[in-house]
């Protein structure tokens, strides 16, 4: 029963993705594609490369991407309609759906260049094949998990990071306040100081802007500490549940195991 369901729920993909590990495998060299293709789209947009990058590499990059995803293409509607026997209905369920319409218009896009393969519609079909991978892959089971951590108690997860953005708010007001007569080009607004304030009270601290006065600096340094704790208190609070999840779902597999025995 499992298998078939899969199958069912499946059929757009080479094979069971659910359950099926050359399934998996596919999925993997589908990312990778796409991957290559988002990284020529980037590479085209530099101007400073070789010409022979422009002229040869990145072509031939696409029209890479475009002979797999054809032949992908059509092995979805072959193996669609192999699993309905190769009816009509089966012809025709092989171009319904939100994954089969995805597919087709990335395919004719990349195909007719009917827009530019940097624009904002291509690049975000491509991405939306990733996350409808990523959904129908076992990497659901992260979104899952994902899911049950910031969603079940999100007081755990949302006060830290709602305290993160208060801190770095009022951090950037003080400093706006403190150094904007001294490097207005980073303090000189409230909007301006919160790029200082935020990598600061997050810890990344690039040390690209710096205040100017003693005040200033003190003022960076308590709010920098204040934002340790928090960024401490959300992590400590996310592998809490996360071991909660990891928990409730070994105490359900026990349950499925008795009512099983049961049977």
């Amino acid at each position: 029963m499992r298998n078939n369901l899969s199958n069912e729920l499946d059929e757009w993909y080479f094979g069971d993705y659910i359950q099926n590990y050359s399934g998996e495998n596919y999925n993997l060299l589908t990312y990778g594609t796409i991957v290559i293709f988002l990284l020529a789209v980037a590479l085209s947009t530099e101007r400073s490369l070789q010409p022979i990058f422009y002229e040869i590499y990145i072509p031939y990059t696409f029209n890479l991407v475009e002979l797999f995803f054809i032949s992908d293409f059509i092995g979805k509607i072959a193996n669609t309609w192999s699993k309905f026997n190769y009816s009509w209905w089966g012809l025709l369920k092989a171009f319904i759906g939100i994954r089969q319409l995805i597919d087709f218009i990335t395919l004719f896009l990349l195909i007719t260049n009917f827009f530019s393969n940097d624009s904002l519609g291509v690049i975000g079909l491509y991405l939306s094949k990733v996350i409808l991978l990523i959904y129908y892959s076992k990497l659901r089971e992260l979104l899952t998990r994902l899911g049950y951590i910031f969603l079940k108690e999100p007081a755990k997860t949302f006060f830290p990071v709602t305290l993160l953005a208060i801190i770095t708010y009022v951090m950037a007001s003080l400093m706006y306040l403190i150094e904007k007569d001294y490097d207005t080009e980073h303090f000189g607004s409230i909007f301006r100081a919160l790029w200082f304030s935020f990598v600061s009270v997050t810890t990344i601290g690039y040390g690209d802007v710096t205040p100017e006065t003693l005040f200033g600096k003190i003022i960076a340094g308590i709010f920098a500490f204040s934002g340790i704790i928090c960024v401490t208190i959300l992590t400590a609070n996310i592998i809490d549940m996360n071991s909660r999840y990891d928990l409730q779902k070994s105490e359900n597999q026990d349950e499925t195991s008795r009512k099983r025995l049961k049977i």
